[in-house]
């Protein structure tokens, strides 16, 4: 059961999250919010929903000992990807937070669901991420751990080159010097990625997370999969899906796919 969880003493705050999630790009991939009502709680609901994301308001006013169980909860349950999303700002508790949304500053509603897609089943993302920067040049490293970060949305080889600040020919020229597959290839399995990580996480099928993730037609989606892996959507699911997606994508970086 794919859902987010929050812990939130604020209504404002719990009335825009809920809008967030359904109006957002996480909108049909979420299937409820739910909140704690203290940390040792969140902590219960962080271990029933691994790879949930969780916003949480750093000064909560709990009464169970709130910076211990708080550190506590992160070294107990890493997989959880911890968004800060409270008027006091992240600085409350001694937390490592993978984004930080302020109210009435950066919290759009978009902004919210683009949290939620972002963030969930982070691990898989850091673990793709120094798997990458294990295998190649250090000079390398910054390009492949763009096109992870980018790629959740559409993105362009034109849009990643302004990104690392140079030209479309001068990123091709590295990705060949580099002995890395072009960066056409390496957006399209990045993003092939992406979609069948949400696809387990939400247990939605993979062509519905596409088209929620800016595919205009399923049938792009279905494209891609086909040029860049050599079979069919329900094939890469069932060698594995991300896991597998992430392992061809690591051996292409290294010659060997």
């Amino acid at each position: 059961m794919s859902c987010v969880l929050a812990l939130e003493s604020d209504s404002w705050l719990r009335a825009r999250l809920r809008a967030g999630v359904r109006a957002g790009p996480a909108h049909g991939l979420v299937e409820c919010v739910h909140y704690a009502c203290g940390w040792r709680d969140l902590r219960r609901l962080v271990l029933r929903f691994p790879g949930s994301p969780a916003f949480v308001d750093p000064s909560h006013p709990s009464r169970d000992g709130r910076q211990d169980v708080a550190v506590s909860l992160q070294r107990e349950a890493p997989a959880c990807p911890l968004i800060s999303y409270g008027k006091a700002g992240p600085a409350g508790a001694a937390l490592r937070f993978v984004k930080v949304l302020m109210p009435k500053v950066d919290d759009r509603l978009v902004a919210i669901g683009t949290a939620v897609v972002t963030t969930a089943d982070y691990e898989l993302v850091l673990a793709l991420t120094a798997e990458l920067r294990r295998g190649v040049r250090v000079e390398a490293r910054t390009l492949l751990e763009r096109v992870v970060r980018d790629t959740v949305f559409p993105c362009t080889v034109a849009a990643l080159a302004t990104s690392l600040g140079t030209s479309v020919r001068m990123l091709e020229r590295r990705c060949k010097r580099w002995r890395l597959p072009g960066p056409k290839k390496l957006l399209s399995l990045a993003r092939v990625f992406h979609v069948l990580r949400l696809s387990k996480w939400s247990g939605r099928p993979p062509g519905a997370v596409a088209l929620a993730l800016g595919y205009s037609a399923y049938s792009n989606y279905a494209r891609s999969v086909r040029r860049e892996l050599g079979c069919t959507s329900s094939a890469v699911v069932g060698r594995g899906g991300a896991a597998y997606v992430a392992e061809r994508l690591v051996d292409s970086t290294r010659g060997s796919f």
